[in-house]
C-alpha cells in the first residue's frame, strides 16, 4: 500500500525529524527509483528504492542576554547555578533567547555562538571554530564552546553544559568554564561519581516504598517529543537506572514526596521511570500526571477536592526539584557538595496536600 514519502523516511530514520525530511525533499535531496522527488506528500510504492540526503539545518544563534541568576558558587573553573522553573538549559529551535546559556554568556562576559549546518561552531565575536562532537549521558563538548546535534536533527548549543534539566525543572546545575573543567567534570558523569538527588510528588505512594528501577529509556515510536521506556535488554534506548525513597505521604495516600537518585541520566529518567511504575510526577501532563490522575486516590471532602484542584491547576510543570549536586572539583580535587532549596511553588503545593489530608 503506498504511503507518503515524508512519513515513510521518518518512519526509516527515528532520529530525524519530520521538517528536516521535508526540507530535504523540497531541496530536492531525495529520490525515489533514481528520480528526484519534490512533494513531501508523494507516495511511495512497496519496493521503491528511496535515496535520501538530509539538508544541512539553518544556523543558530545564541547571544548574552542580561538575565538575574542563582549562583550558589562560582570560582576560574566552575559555576554552580540555581536554574529557575521555567528556564531552558540551552537554545534549540523555538527557544532560542532566555536560556540558561543565554543568561551564562552575559554573566561570564562572553560574546555571542552562532552554529552552522554540518557540525561547525563559530563564535560571534570571531574565537576559532570548533568541531561539534556527540558524547553520552548528556556531556558536552567544547567546554564554553560546545554544540550538537538534538534528537530531530536541529543543532543546540549547550556551551559548557555538562548535564540538563527539563524546563520545568527547578534546582542546581554545575557549569564549566573552561574546557579542562568540562573535560573533567563530563569524565565524573561518565563514570557515574556525581551524587544527585532530586525531589518530587507524585501521584499516588510508589509501593514498595523504596526500589531500583531498572529499563531501557528511548525516544517514543508515537511521539518524537516524549521519551518512554524499553525492555532491559532490549535493543531500543539506552540503560537507565533510578532509585527512588517514599519520604512521606500525602493528602491520605493521594500524592507522595517522593527522593529520587540516579545511576544514569537519560533525557526525562525520573518523569519516564516515575510513569512507568504508575506513579507519575503531579502536574507532568507529558507522562499521565494530570489533576485527575493526581486526585483518584483522594477520599476527602468535596471542598478539600476543589482548594487541591485549584492548587494542581496553578502549579503548571513536573513537580521536580533538583535538590543535591556532589561532584569532585577539577583542580583542587577537593569533594564539593551544594544543596539548593524546595522553591516556592513546591513549598505551597506541599502545604495544600498536607493541609487537605482526609
Amino acid at each position: 500500500m503506498p504511503v507518503r514519502l515524508d512519513a515513510w523516511i521518518a518512519d526509516q530514520v527515528p532520529d530525524l525529524s519530520r521538517e528536516r525530511v521535508k526540507d530535504s525533499i523540497r531541496a530536492g535531496k531525495v529520490w525515489v527509483d533514481g528520480k528526484t522527488a519534490t512533494k513531501p506528500s508523494a507516495k511511495v510504492k512497496p519496493g521503491a528504492l528511496v535515496r535520501c540526503e538530509v539538508a544541512p539545518p539553518p544556523p543558530v544563534e545564541a547571544l548574552p542576554e542580561d538575565i538575574p541568576l542563582d549562583v550558589l558558587y562560582e570560582d576560574d573553573s566552575v559555576i554552580v547555578v540555581d536554574k529557575p522553573a521555567g528556564m531552558v538549559t540551552h537554545p534549540a529551535p523555538g527557544n532560542y533567547s532566555g536560556t540558561l546559556v543565554n543568561a551564562l554568556l552575559h554573566h561570564l562576559g562572553l560574546g555571542g555562538v552562532r552554529v552552522e549546518g554540518g557540525g561547525r561552531v563559530e563564535r560571534v565575536d570571531g574565537g576559532r571554530d570548533v568541531e561539534s562532537d556527540d558524547d553520552d549521558d548528556g556531556c558536552i563538548p567544547g567546554g564554553l564552546e560546545g554544540a550538537e546535534e538534538g534528537p530531530g536533527g536541529e543543532w543546540v548549543i549547550r556551551p559548557g553544559i555538562v548535564h540538563r534539566l527539563d524546563k520545568g525543572t527547578t534546582g542546581a546545575m554545575v557549569v564549566a568554564k573552561n574546557a579542562g573543567a568540562k573535560r573533567a567534570l563530563s569524565d565524573q558523569f561518565r563514570d557515574r561519581t556525581v551524587d544527585r538527588s532530586y525531589l518530587s510528588v507524585t501521584c499516588g505512594v510508589p509501593s514498595p516504598m523504596e526500589g531500583r528501577i531498572t529499563t531501557n529509556v528511548g525516544r517514543s515510536p508515537h511521539d518524537r517529543l516524549k521519551m518512554t521506556t524499553f525492555p532491559q535488554h532490549s535493543a531500543k534506548g539506552k540503560h537507565a537506572s533510578s532509585r527512588y525513597r517514599v519520604l512521606e505521604e500525602l493528602a491520605g495516600g493521594a500524592a507522595a514526596v517522593v527522593e529520587w537518585r540516579l545511576d544514569t541520566g537519560r533525557t526525562h529518567q525520573i518523569r519516564v521511570h516515575a510513569q512507568h511504575i504508575g506513579h507519575p510526577l503531579v502536574a507532568d501532563t507529558t507522562y499521565g500526571g494530570t489533576c485527575g490522575a493526581a486526585l483518584q486516590r483522594f477520599e476527602g471532602s468535596q471542598g478539600q477536592k476543589r482548594e487541591l484542584e485549584r492548587e494542581l491547576g496553578e502549579f503548571g510543570r513536573p513537580c521536580l526539584h533538583a535538590r543535591t549536586l556532589g561532584f569532585t572539583h577539577p583542580v583542587s580535587g577537593e569533594r564539593l557538595g551544594f544543596e539548593s532549596p524546595v522553591p516556592p511553588d513546591m513549598i505551597r503545593l506541599l502545604e495544600a496536600l498536607r493541609s487537605n489530608a482526609p
